[in-house]
């Protein structure tokens, strides 16, 4: 008989629990989305959700499983046959996300239908918590508070006191035996002591909230840089521009095509400090359409430090590649002179990265390096890279090593590095010039620099060049028809000439630094430049600058020579082991001495039982005085909050002269009703003032400044308000003490009732 009432007691208590927390933690969701007038109506829909949890609980476990599946079919059917139902405007709300309609917006569209889903979800979570690990109870019941605080639901800080008192009866809940009721049975300590905490927290978090915004410059900058550095760690998704060699002057005909005589930016852009050449690759471009190159695979951004994605990384940059015999790395930097897009001027062999403190370091499929926000005049960082620079000695000896070795089979790339648009054939007059160039050659780095000292020996550089017509491909007009142009045309012709060979290639806009022997080198858009990387298997990507010399240049001046051979170093001996300490056996403890047992069968006497051995009768102590802690947590609140209430505090969070009047307006006509001097419903602002004329002189001023912004916006006087300041402090001395104490008291409780977000805002004259 006793079973029931326990039973009974701790399936009130679940439901209770549950409920309440369900509604709790709702409240800051509705708040973010600034529904919060429908708290009731999730109150109700709580009690209900806990329920259905509740009722599922008393099922037989056989038959448990039947409870869902006849949940998920009534809620389909409803959904299919009823359009109006609850189950139908979500699947609607779905749809409309689905077409791209923006979130918060479509929720609060189908508010009605998805309140109930979403308030059963949380109910959900309420209940595992409950009937889960208490360790991991109060966290994880936090964890959706602080995540809907920095969602944007920081205004009503009230709308979190709910929560904050879940919490110590969810301690109770789950630290109790479950075959007690928890809320009912709890030590009265335990029970009153959590309580009054939670109430004591929550007072004194809102007594400490400033009724006006008040930051101190240095914090908040502090703040608003540990912020930005959080979201561009870990929620960098704004859009960003990516660099082209259009913002340098070299695409004068627009997104229509390629080529035409550029008009070349002289403005400086950076100063690289290296010891020799270097390719600086902004843009790495995948698809041709004839006229012009775009990038299809950079729609994902990854972190560049990011551990989960550390193996992308090094397959993107070919960290891995060469295997061995690898060229020396080398160092360099770079310090913009001027405002650029995000992307990071740097090598593609890159092997380490330093940026400075306030640059965050992405990357992409087309291993194209950027930063969470456009570069600025002083930005420096620096890097590490390894050269492989076709043409070169050492890329080229590098390259004949691994052919001897047997060159490895080509990995698995996206098929957009081999693609050529329809109209370019396999068996058209660029396909056929290709393979007249490459011959006999069979190895892809033969055949591909092949082509590049083709185009560099039977082309010409020029700027000055016709603009490039409509209806022939730019590649074509190139190699058959104007045989001359810059750094876009030979880039161009060699990644199409090399993809008609099937090697994979992609077209690469940047900048090419050669400081010739001096430690740095300022780049203009001069220096902007456009090459190809071939993908060379087990070489990885290769550059391949294909552009014809300038006139009075040195068609190999970029060539290096092979890096020297360092000798190898002798192995170093192998250091003689230390000698061990001598090992001392550790002392062991003396054995206790056991107490010799009773004789087998015979039952241990027991000890006689004397009067002085009475157990002596302690007064309980005293349970805390909890209530005292409250009361002195409400006083403080009183006292703060009646005291932010002042107008000389309020008046802080206001700027506009009109607000101010309005605040001193409100204010005088409080103090003159403690005064037994209240205005009438029927008297307008003029009419009360002309009858305390004798009263109070300059109250008429002050109400026809009033009534002129009420009813006319016209905006007041400085020395106007300064009169109403006046007004109100006489108004304030001729107080008795206990009036005051009165007034000071009902500002303290309005202030309380009032939501945090409106204890600044005045009344709509």
């Amino acid at each position: 008989m006793l079973r029931l009432p326990k039973r009974a007691g701790r399936l009130a208590s679940a439901f209770l629990l549950c409920a309440f927390t369900a509604w709790a933690l709702s409240l800051p969701m509705l708040q973010a989305l600034g529904v919060f007038e429908e708290k009731a109506v999730a109150g109700l829909y709580a009690l209900a959700a806990s329920a259905l949890i509740s009722l599922y609980g008393l099922i037989s476990r056989r038959l448990r499983f039947l409870a869902p599946l006849l949940l998920a079919s009534a809620l389909a059917l409803a959904a299919a046959l009823l359009p109006a139902s609850l189950p139908a405007r979500a699947t609607a709300f779905w749809r409309a996300l689905a077409s791209g309609a923006p979130v918060k917006t479509a929720f609060l569209i189908y508010l009605d239908a998805l309140l109930p889903l979403v308030i059963l979800l949380i109910a959900l979570f309420a209940r595992m918590l409950m009937e889960g690990e208490p360790a991991f109870a109060l966290p994880l019941l936090s964890a959706p508070l602080v995540m809907m605080w920095f969602a944007g639901a920081r205004e009503g800080i009230s709308a979190y006191f709910p929560a904050v008192l879940c919490l110590p009866l969810m301690y109770l809940y789950t630290n109790s035996p479950s075959g007690e009721e928890p809320l009912a049975r709890a030590p009265r300590s335990l029970a009153f002591g959590a309580l009054a905490i939670a109430l004591a927290l929550a007072l004194l978090a809102s007594s400490l909230t400033p009724a006006y915004r008040k930051t101190q410059p240095q914090l908040e900058r502090m703040a608003d840089t540990i912020r930005r550095r959080v979201e561009d760690l870990f929620f960098f998704t704004a859009t960003r521009t990516m660099f082209s060699l259009s913002s340098q002057g070299y695409q004068p005909m627009g997104e229509k095509s390629l080529g035409g005589r550029p008009d070349i930016s002289t403005r400086p852009v950076m100063n690289v400090q290296s010891s020799e050449r270097v390719y600086l690759r902004g843009t790495a471009l995948d698809t041709y359409t004839g006229h012009r190159w775009y990038d299809s695979l950079s729609s994902q951004r990854h972190g560049w430090n990011s551990l989960r994605y550390a193996a992308l990384r090094a397959e993107l940059f070919n960290e891995d590649l060469p295997g061995d015999q690898r060229v020396e790395s080398r160092k360099a930097s770079v310090t913009m002179l001027g405002d650029m897009p995000s992307t990071l001027f740097v090598p593609q062999r890159l092997r380490q990265l330093d940026l400075g403190p306030d640059m965050v370091a992405y990357f992409n499929a087309s291993s194209e390096v950027f930063i969470t926000r456009d570069l600025a005049n002083g930005d420096h960082y620096s890097f590490l890279y390894e050269p492989y620079v076709a043409g070169e000695a050492r890329t080229d000896a590098l390259a004949a090593r691994l052919l001897a070795n047997g060159a490895p089979p080509l990995p698995e790339l996206p098929a957009e590095y081999t693609a050529l648009p329809a109209h370019l054939k396999s068996d058209g007059i660029v396909a056929n010039l290709a393979r007249d160039i490459a011959g006999g050659l069979s190895d892809p780095y033969s055949q591909a620099l092949a082509l590049q000292r083709y185009l560099k020996s039977h082309y010409a550089y020029s700027i000055e060049v016709p603009p490039a017509p409509e209806k022939i491909d730019f590649a074509v007009h190139f190699l058959f028809d104007v045989q001359r142009g810059y750094c876009t045309y030979f880039a161009t012709a060699m990644t199409v000439l090399a993809r008609s060979l099937n090697l994979p290639a992609r077209y690469v806009e940047g900048f090419l630094a050669q400081p010739e022997g001096a430690p740095g080198v300022t780049l203009t858009g001069m220096n902007a430049h456009a090459w190809t990387e071939v993908y060379i298997a087990g070489l990885g990507w290769v550059v391949f600058d294909a552009t014809a010399p300038r006139d009075g240049e040195d068609p190999d001046s970029g060539d290096q020579p092979p890096p020297p051979q360092l000798p190898s170093p002798s192995p170093s001996p192998t250091p003689s082991p230390s000698p061990e300490p001598d090992e001392q056996p550790s002392p062991q403890p003396q054995d206790a001495p056991t107490p010799t047992p009773p004789p087998s069968g015979q039952p241990s006497p027991a000890p006689t039982p004397r009067a002085d051995d009475a157990p002596e009768r302690r007064e309980p102590p005293r349970p805390f005085p909890w209530w005292l802690l409250l009361l002195l947590a409400l006083m403080s609140l009183f006292l703060i909050r009646a005291r932010a209430a002042q107008p000389a505090r309020r008046e802080r969070a206001l700027t506009r002269p009109e607000d101010i009047l309005t605040l001193y307006w409100q204010a005088i006509l409080e103090a003159r009703r403690a005064l037994g001097q209240a205005m009438s419903p029927q008297e307008t602002p003029l009419g009360y003032a002309g009858r305390l004329a004798g009263e109070a002189p300059g109250l008429e001023a002050i109400a026809a400044a009033y009534s002129a912004w009420a009813f006319g916006k016209v905006s007041p006087e400085q020395a106007l308000v300064q009169e109403a300041r006046a007004q109100y402090a006489q108004a304030w001395r001729k107080l008795s003490p206990w009036r005051r104490a009165l007034l000071w008291l009902g500002r303290g409780l309005r202030s309380l009732t009032q939501p945090f977000y409106e204890k600044c805002k005045l009344p709509q004259p």
